[in-house]
C-alpha cells in the first residue's frame, strides 16, 4: 500500500482511512513475526526492540483511527453509511492492538516457546499474518469495488478475495488444532504457569486470524447492501 496524506484520502474515498490504518496493521503483523523469532531465540533484547516497534505501529493506528472517526463526522456526503465504515475500523485496529497483547504477554514473562513445538508455532503465526496480508489485499482493493458501485469485475474480484480469505482461515484452523496436540504432549514437562500462557498466546494468534478474515467479510457484507 503506498502511503497517502491523509487529507487527500478522505477527499478521494470514505474508504482511504482505512487503507491507511491496514498498512500500519500488516506492519505490525509482519514485526510480530520478527518478535517471535527472537523469543524462540531467547535474544530478548532483539525482541524487546521488536516490541518497541509494535507498540509504535499500535499507537499510530490509535491515532489514525481517531482522525478517522473526526474526519467523517466532517463528511457530509458519503457512498456508504459511517457506522459501516466505523464498523470496519473497529475491526481492523484489533489487529495491532492483538498484536501488541502478544508481544506484551511474552516479553513480560521472557517467555520462550518449547523447542518441540517451536517450527509449529511459527508456521502457525506466519498463517496469520498471510491472513492479515489478504484482508489487507481487499482493503486495498475496495477503492476499484468503490469505483464501480460494487459490481462487475470488481465484485467478481473482491469475492475471489473473500474466498481466499476462508481458505486461509481453514487451513490455520487445522494448524491451531495441530498445535494445541503438539503442545499437550509435552505439557506434563513443563510448568503448568508456562502451558496456560502458551496456550493464551496461541488462542491469541487465532483471534488475530479472525479478525483479519473479518475484516474481508465486513468488507463484502458493505458490498452486498
Amino acid at each position: 500500500m503506498k502511503p497517502t496524506g491523509f487529507t487527500d484520502i478522505i477527499k478521494k474515498s470514505p474508504f482511504g482511512p482505512i487503507k491507511a490504518h491496514m498498512e500500519v496493521s500488516l506492519n505490525s503483523t509482519k514485526e510480530l513475526i520478527n518478535f517471535l523469532e527472537s523469543a524462540i531465540d531467547s535474544d530478548w533484547d532483539k525482541a524487546g526492540k521488536s516490541r518497541q516497534i509494535i507498540s509504535d505501529l499500535e499507537n499510530e493506528a490509535d491515532s489514525l483511527k481517531a482522525e478517522t472517526r473526526s474526519l467523517l463526522t466532517k463528511s457530509l456526503f458519503l457512498a456508504v453509511p459511517r457506522e459501516d465504515i466505523l464498523d470496519l475500523i473497529r475491526l481492523a485496529d484489533d489487529i495491532p492492538n492483538t498484536v501488541k497483547d502478544i508481544s506484551g504477554l511474552m516479553i513480560g514473562r521472557k517467555m520462550e516457546i518449547p523447542s518441540e513445538i517451536s517450527q509449529s508455532f511459527l508456521s502457525f503465526a506466519k498463517e496469520a499474518s498471510e491472513i492479515a496480508d489478504a484482508a489487507g489485499e481487499a482493503v486495498d482493493y475496495i477503492d476499484e469495488l468503490f469505483q464501480f458501485s460494487f459490481g462487475g469485475n470488481a465484485a467478481t474480484k473482491m469475492q475471489e478475495l473473500i474466498e481466499k480469505l476462508d481458505i486461509l482461515e481453514n487451513k490455520n484452523d487445522q494448524s491451531e488444532i495441530s498445535l494445541r496436540s503438539e503442545l499437550f504432549a509435552i505439557e506434563a514437562d513443563l510448568s503448568p504457569v508456562n502451558v496456560m500462557f502458551l496456550y493464551n498466546i496461541i488462542n491469541k494468534i487465532g483471534e488475530l486470524s479472525d479478525r483479519s478474515e473479518q475484516v474481508g467479510h465486513r468488507i463484502s457484507l458493505i458490498a452486498s447492501r
